[in-house]
């Protein structure tokens, strides 16, 4: 047998599509790592839709105690972004779920949920990581406000600050990695799984 005829036979064996038992068995698999980041995620929305709710009187008795427009701003944005949070965690675990029970509905279904934490952790500066900065800053930065209504920026706020930025970036590039390595892998085995049932 010759080298080539033996990467034909090699390809020809990668390339089955898959036996019934050889899916349920993958299809098995997928089911507990997509129950495991199901965990993962009930535990992550608790917490934070738990921290959303705790801060929002905390944000309130600062606003009644504001220092100016500027503080207030970043209250009001504080407030709000409390109560945007645990409604976006909450709309990324709905699903349209299909009628059907069988393995293609499965598929389809932990398609579509993965897909959307996926979305959820890529979007995270635009409605976590962003409002929340916004509001910190005006906040701290309002609390310096001059009777003037000038701010003024000491050593410490810009230490402060300079933390705050790495914070941010951090939380950007683990959200970030945390997308890739733990959705991408499992999406493409739901895809290719679908593209084996059809």
């Amino acid at each position: 047998m010759k080298l080539d005829d033996l990467k034909k036979d090699w390809q020809e064996t990668i390339e089955k599509p898959s036996t019934t038992n050889d899916l349920t068995e993958v299809i098995t698999m997928l089911e507990q790592q997509t129950t495991k980041i199901d965990k993962e995620i009930k535990r992550r929305d608790i917490l934070e839709i738990s921290i959303a709710v705790l801060l929002i009187p905390v944000w309130i008795y600062g606003l009644l105690n504001s220092a100016g427009i500027m503080q207030s701003t970043g209250l009001i944005i504080a407030i709000l972004s409390c109560i945007y949070i645990p409604y976006r965690l909450l709309k990324a675990k709905k699903i349209n779920a299909p009628k059907d029970t069988n393995i293609k509905a499965f598929l389809e279904s932990e398609k579509q949920k993965l897909s959307q934490q996926k979305q959820l952790l890529e979007s995270i500066v635009t409605w976590y990581i962003a409002p929340l900065t916004i509001s910190i800053i005006c906040i701290t930065l309002g609390a310096t406000v001059d009777a003037s209504g000038v701010p003024h920026l000491n050593e410490q706020l810009i230490t402060y600050y300079g933390f705050l930025g790495l914070l941010v970036v951090g939380a950007y590039l683990l959200n970030k990695r945390s997308a890739k390595k733990k959705f991408e892998p499992l999406l493409r085995k739901i895809e290719q799984r679908l593209s084996e049932l059809e």
